[in-house]
């Protein structure tokens, strides 16, 4: 078998790099020939595999880019030529023909390169990328800017037809074809999101594919039309025969058609594995000064099998999950297995079970149905389930409209992705009072990096009026949260929970039957103070845990008793509303201090809360001096990739962290 060439589809075999080794910028791919860049495409492949099996990432978005990226670095002069990445998952490609080969396998590790764009790391990286739909509108920024400036350089955008049913792109291609600058648009079309494209634009995609040879079929049309001046036929005949041909050839000519009447040229499509045609079709509209669209039709996880058969799976993998796993499988000694369900899981287990109950229950995701476990309740309940498509701000305010008609409808969303539908949080669901149910995902840190961080909620959510913003201490608070907010509350709520495994799922009850009223918006003392500890010499704190740092201070408590710390962990399931007797009783002697905890932002967070009531208390109460309140949550500053555990532990919120500054704020000294 030749070097260059994949061994049976998913089998990982380390080979020979006879091409990768020698490219070391995109200068060195200019010279290599057609069969010598489909030889490299395949080494290409092969190092995706294998270093993605050891870093985890997005496997088969990359492996079906890898033609593309080769042929827009071999047409172009990057970095002066700039490229903008749509999500800029699916970048590994460009990494690795951009100088960052050689820190390839720290790819998404804590202080390794990031998994997606970062102009911070490479000068070929034109601006960051880690959302949907932005390519588009940023190209036509840039190229304003370079007209005015009068520079000379292309500027292309990459973006697939998932991002293209982004409503933001949609405005851009709209724009863009007003003012008509030279502006690429490469489409990698392969008809998948993370999950399949849903919607009309995405079937006028795959009508537009149907048609992928009508440049051969209007070649054969024009040959018959020509054999017509050859005949002898009746005037009457040829006319009839002559308007067939041009119905039947405008019929077929239709590709692009949409964004022709937009302004923006149209070709292809063409097949965006054939690394020959690519760069014929991008040489073919280099010197365009229009906008211009090229259409690549591609296959998402091209070259390994198993993502070629089952993309969704493989959109994104884990260390060591790729098949066949490597030997060298690391595990962790003396660490058992958690057998505890996501939080997620637990999400939608809950969603499921209440459905049958709540007849008017219905779930809404924006192409997020995997990430978020909601693919199970789309199969138990096809039609209460609705995938808008890349669409936050429509997922959002079709919500609205389902509640203001009688239904009872749960977003289910990223924390960082639902900052896309601020307007429609507030105008569409925040002023009409209107009782949609927000399931904030990845709500916390997360390990995709700065546009990943779901830490900005709390303190978006809690400014705005009629909300409820609640996080469950562990997984049957979340199923009961669920169930009571669907039940008792008049208005919005959003629910926050991380991507982590669920406290006490393992042992979770769950069935339509199994839900238990709470008052969500009380908090709840979960460990008082310690009887053997009255009049000794051990110093008070009042803790405050919101959400998920509940475990972490209870877990810190052994420390925390070596220190000659007593601390009583409040479990603070609302930071909207406060449960302002529980803070009565926390504030009632002014000497004990008080530690606010939260997986979020310290500005106007949770902690933020707390002192403003502090504040208001201080104020109108006579005499109140208050306690002192020392907040522990995540400073002004953007959060690079990691482990979450990782970082946790470099923001100061593992169990350590949190230990250590509750003893501080007791005025007690580590030990």
């Amino acid at each position: 078998m030749s070097q260059n060439r994949l061994a049976p589809m998913h089998t990982i075999v380390r080979q020979h790099q006879s091409f990768l080794d020698a490219i070391l910028s995109p200068e060195e791919l200019k010279r290599l020939s057609s069969k010598e860049l489909e030889a490299l495409a395949q080494e290409i492949r092969i190092q995706i595999v294998q270093d993605l099996n050891k870093t985890g990432g997005h496997l088969a978005s990359n492996l079906g880019v890898v033609e593309i990226t080769l042929a827009l670095h071999y047409v172009f002069n990057t970095p002066q030529d700039q490229i903008l990445w749509d999500v800029g998952h699916q970048a590994y490609v460009h990494k690795l023909l951009t100088g960052r080969r050689d820190q390839f396998g720290t790819l998404r590790q804590y202080k390794g390169l990031s998994g997606f764009i970062s102009p911070a790391e490479s000068e070929f990286d034109s601006f960051v990328a880690g959302h949907s739909s932005t390519s588009v509108s940023l190209a036509v920024g840039m190229a304003l800017a370079r007209d005015h400036l009068k520079q000379k350089h292309k500027v292309i955008a990459l973006i697939g037809d998932g991002g293209l049913t982004g409503g933001m792109a949609l405005e851009a291609l709209n724009h863009l074809g007003h003012i008509q600058k030279d502006v690429l648009i490469v489409l990698n079309d392969n008809d998948m999101s993370i999950s399949e494209n849903l919607g009309g634009f995405s079937q006028y995609m795959r009508r537009i594919k149907e048609t992928f040879f009508y440049k051969d079929i209007t070649s054969k049309i024009d040959q018959i039309e020509d054999k017509l001046d050859e005949l002898a036929l009746d005037p009457k005949l040829v006319d009839l025969i002559s308007s067939v041909k041009q119905e039947a050839k405008e019929r077929i000519v239709t590709p692009g058609i949409v964004f022709e009447k937009l302004g923006i040229n149209y070709s292809g499509p063409v097949d965006g594995h054939d690394v020959a045609a690519v760069i014929e079709a991008l040489e073919n509209v280099k010197g365009e000064n229009s906008p211009h669209l090229l259409h690549l039709i591609t296959r998402k996880g091209k070259g390994y099998k198993p993502a070629e058969e089952d993309s969704i799976k493989y959109h994104g993998v884990k260390a060591h999950s790729l098949e066949p796993a490597l030997k060298e499988k690391p595990k962790q000694a003396g660490k058992a297995e958690s057998k505890n369900l996501t939080y997620s899981h637990v999400f939608t287990d809950t969603l499921i079970d209440l459905a049958a109950v709540e007849p008017n229950l219905v779930a809404i995701t924006p192409a997020t149905a995997e990430g978020s476990g909601l693919v199970k309740f789309s199969k138990v309940y096809p039609d209460r389930f609705f995938d808008v498509a890349i669409c936050e701000q429509h997922a959002v305010t079709m919500a609205a409209g389902m509640a203001k008609k009688g239904l009872k409808p749960v977003v289910s969303i990223y924390s960082t992705f639902l900052q896309r539908a601020m307007d429609q949080v507030i105008h569409d669901v925040a002023i009409m009072n209107l009782p949609v149910v927000f399931g904030i995902d990845r709500g916390g840190l997360v390990e995709d990096g700065e546009t990943h961080q779901g830490v900005f909620d709390i303190t978006y959510l809690r400014s705005i009026p009629n909300f409820t913003v609640l996080a469950p201490a562990d997984a049957e608070e979340l199923r009961n949260m669920i169930f009571s907010v669907v039940k008792d509350a008049p208005g919005p709520v959003a629910i926050r929970f991380p991507r982590d495994a669920a406290i006490g799922s393992d042992a979770l009850v769950t069935g339509p039957q199994q839900f238990r009223f709470i008052n969500y918006r009380n908090w709840e003392v979960v460990r008082g103070y310690a009887e053997n500890h009255e009049g000794s010499a051990f110093k008070r704190v009042e803790v405050l845990a919101y959400g998920s740092m509940v475990d972490y201070a209870m877990q810190a408590l052994p420390a925390l008793n070596r220190a000659g710390v007593d601390a009583r962990v409040v479990y603070a399931r609302s930071v909207k509303p406060l449960d302002e007797k529980m803070l009565e009783t926390v504030f009632s002697s002014n000497d004990v201090p008080v530690v606010t905890l939260e997986e979020g932002c310290l500005s106007g967070g949770f902690g933020s809360a707390v002192l403003e009531w502090s504040a208001r208390r201080r104020s109108s109460v006579p005499g109140s001096a208050g306690a002192v309140v020392s907040c522990l949550g995540l400073e002004d500053k953007f959060i690079q990739h990691g482990a979450r555990n990782l970082l946790l532990e470099e923001t100061g919120l593992d169990v350590a962290g949190v230990a250590d500054f509750i003893i501080k704020a007791a005025g007690v000294e580590s030990k």
